[in-house]
């Protein structure tokens, strides 16, 4: 029985079922969406009909996906505590798995910065009520590590705006999603609140489109939240049992998402007005 508080976004259907723990959607180069079952350890890639491919196996257990400028994977891996490359052959290596000589928490989520930087989120994975006081780190292209940002509960997504000057992560643990304006050679410049969640939403992954719109998980309440840039709420799409956690546009023309979710161990997928920010 559909619940009346449904809220179904236009063109909503299960893409691909029985992947098992979907996690970390992304798009490479030649428009083909690539997700990982996290609790199998594997990268998959998925065609338009919900057919899947293994394209790499981590042996831990992957989260997010990006793909660098030049077609290149990274996959954050929580269980080895790394960010991986993944070459075309589907082999994996470490590309970074410590901070100042300490090993990484558990990386949860990426994204590049435009000098090439990667960025990604590795909370501290503590049950609650710890609030996961964690960094974001930077990685250059040669492998050096820093901090990006400090003291964030439980950094979990995070994107860039279309015009590339604000880096937004969620902080779960917070109910919250910041934003970090940065100078053209990537410096963190200041921190703002865009908006503040009622428990028990948990932020998670978040995708942004050309306008800056921002679509943000709230797996504790099983919507996604459509944001405009000042954080104001648009519309929040609810369906039952399906508890979004990450999510990615992607399609011919940028305006389908994808959606991970693990309450069904599923792929979805619907239509949004605007198209999605391409990343690479």
């Amino acid at each position: 029985m559909t619940s009346d508080l449904a809220n179904i976004p236009p063109d909503f259907k299960v893409l691909v079922s029985d992947i098992h723990g979907p996690e970390g959607p992304a798009i490479d180069s030649e428009g083909r969406l690539h997700v990982v079952s996290a609790d199998d350890g594997a990268v998959l890639r998925v065609d338009d009909s919900g057919a899947t491919t293994e394209v790499a196996s981590t042996g831990g257990r992957p989260n997010g996906l990006v793909f660098n400028p030049d077609g290149e994977m990274f996959v954050a891996d929580a269980e080895l505590k790394a960010i991986l490359r993944v070459d075309s052959n589907g082999r994996t290596e470490v590309f970074t798995d410590s901070f100042q000589g300490t090993a990484l928490g558990g990386p949860n989520d990426l994204c590049y910065l435009p000098n090439g930087d990667l960025l990604f989120t590795d909370p501290i994975r503590r049950p609650l009520p710890d609030p996961a006081i964690s960094p974001v780190y930077r990685v250059t292209p040669d492998g050096q590590s820093s901090a990006f940002a400090n003291e964030l509960a439980y950094p979990n997504g995070i994107s860039l705006s279309p015009e590339r000057d604000r880096v937004y992560v969620s902080e779960t643990r917070a109910q919250r999603l910041v934003a970090f304006t940065i100078g053209d050679s990537g410096q963190l410049l200041d921190q703002q609140l865009v908006r503040r969640f009622r428990e028990p939403g948990g932020p998670d992954g978040m995708a942004v489109d050309v306008e800056g719109n921002i679509l943000q998980t709230l797996p504790g309440i099983r919507a996604i939240a459509y944001l405009n840039p000042t954080g104001e709420m648009l519309d929040l799409y609810h369906v039952p049992d399906w508890a979004p956690e990450n999510l990615a546009f992607g399609g011919r023309d940028m305006k389908t998402v994808y959606v991970c979710g693990s309450a069904q161990n599923s792929i979805y997928q619907f239509r949004h007005p605007v198209a999605g920010l391409k990343l690479i």
